[in-house]
């Protein structure tokens, strides 16, 4: 009898093990369905914003798509945007999605004791506003020589490069000398050359512009007075001091001349910027949009090398962290822009040309962070990209990435 009583407490106890097991399975799925919701909700806030339904549907797409249909068999998928679990840290907190994932599970040997079911649920949120790995963007999707390294150049980056065309010699590096140096380099096609660290990895899925979703100036205006209209300055030495505003025909700083942008964003309707000779420019918290239209055409950014030039980004707003935004309805694949940093310039912000190639050259020195997006690029000469975003929006970098954080 006291065998048999044994047996039968030996067994229980085995059958409490397999249903224990088999819940604790069940909840891993469950949490793996949750952190699949969590990080697509996150991504969808990040591209269609915080009150955007697209939300819960990507949530709920990705918890399907790992085996948790919401509304399906007693499954309930719910997102919360913010998070509102009491107690938790970021209850309440804009930017977050909170996905739980929950269903009612039958038992097996727990029967005996009366329970029949169990309630299991799993819970994860994430966060909009991570900073993506990559700095150095080539959106061309076909094209040879999308990013081109000419000559013996070497490339310093505490960020990821990313190269979206599937042409064979996608990534293309002259010279045997020079290193390009990141944190990863990825191309969708292949690439040729020495030099890379780490070993580019060829073949990544296609991607597009990281910063569409930033929403373009509209409100400018389209004429001018003629203060604003073809601006010309070549004074020596004299400062001079421009405002923010609408520039008919572009603006364009030769000789000598020391002019000082004051905060603010700058529409270049037409004609665009060119500084040369030993120009002197210098701005904080500035914003370049440059477009056009049929009076006054559209031209590309040409700053030379000879000039010092220092400027920064907005570090609030919806411009934030963008120092130059090419209007992205331009459709020219050759207006080439240079930017040359060869005297030592400094470039605190996005380089923003998603239909235009970009020609960079030189050595920024000092910059918190620089980030390159271009349809084309090609670099010259010794570049150092960093990527110190503590001085913008929640410290994090204006290309956003979906981050999982509990």
């Amino acid at each position: 009898m006291l065998t048999a009583l044994g047996l039968l407490v030996l067994l229980l106890m085995a059958g409490l093990g397999v249903d224990v097991g088999y819940l604790r399975y069940q909840k891993q799925q469950m949490q793996k369905a949750a952190d699949a919701g969590a990080i697509a909700g996150a991504s969808a806030m990040i591209y269609d914003g915080s009150s955007s339904p697209n939300i819960t549907t990507a949530a709920q797409a990705d918890a399907a798509a790992n085996g948790y249909t919401n509304g399906t068999n007693g499954i309930s998928v719910q997102v919360n945007v913010p998070p509102q679990t009491p107690g938790d840290p970021f209850q309440g907190k804009d930017n977050y999605v909170e996905v739980i994932v929950a269903q009612t599970r039958p038992t097996f040997f727990m029967r005996v004791g009366g329970f029949d079911n169990v309630y299991v649920r799993s819970r994860a949120i994430a966060s909009s506003v991570g900073s993506s790995d990559g700095c150095i963007y080539a959106l061309d999707p076909v094209d040879k020589k999308t990013f081109l390294i000419n000559g013996n150049v070497g490339i310093s980056s505490n960020c990821g490069i990313l190269v979206n065309s599937s042409d064979g010699d996608a990534l293309h590096k002259n010279g045997v000398s020079g290193t390009v140096d990141a944190s990863s380099i990825g191309v969708v096609g292949g690439y040729s050359g020495s030099g890379f660290n780490p070993t580019p990895v060829a073949g990544i899925a296609p991607f597009t512009d990281p910063l569409a979703s930033v929403q373009a100036p509209t409100d400018y205006p389209t004429t001018c007075d003629s203060a604003h209209t073809n601006v010309v300055i070549n004074n020596n030495n004299n400062l001079q001091n421009l405002t923010q505003g609408t520039y008919c025909g572009g603006i364009t700083i030769g000789g000598n001349a020391n002019v000082t942008f004051g905060a603010g964003t700058y529409v270049l309707l037409g004609g665009g910027l060119t500084v040369t000779g030993g120009a002197t420019i210098t701005g904080g918290g500035v914003t370049f949009y440059n477009t056009g239209n049929s009076t006054y055409p559209y031209a590309p950014i040409k700053v030379a090398g000879s000039s010092s030039t220092t400027l920064t980004a907005p570090s609030a707003g919806p411009l934030a962290g963008i120092l130059f935004f090419q209007d992205r309805s331009i459709t020219d694949h050759t207006l080439l822009n240079t930017i040359n940093g060869s005297n030592g310039a400094i470039y605190t912000g996005v380089l923003y040309f998603p239909t235009t190639p970009l020609r960079y050259t030189g050595t920024p020195v000092n910059n918190a962070y620089e980030i390159i997006i271009a349809w084309t690029l090609e670099f010259n000469g010794n570049t150092t990209i960093t990527n110190h975003y503590t001085t913008l929006p929640n410290g994090a970098s204006p290309i956003q990435s979906a981050v999982l954080v509990e």
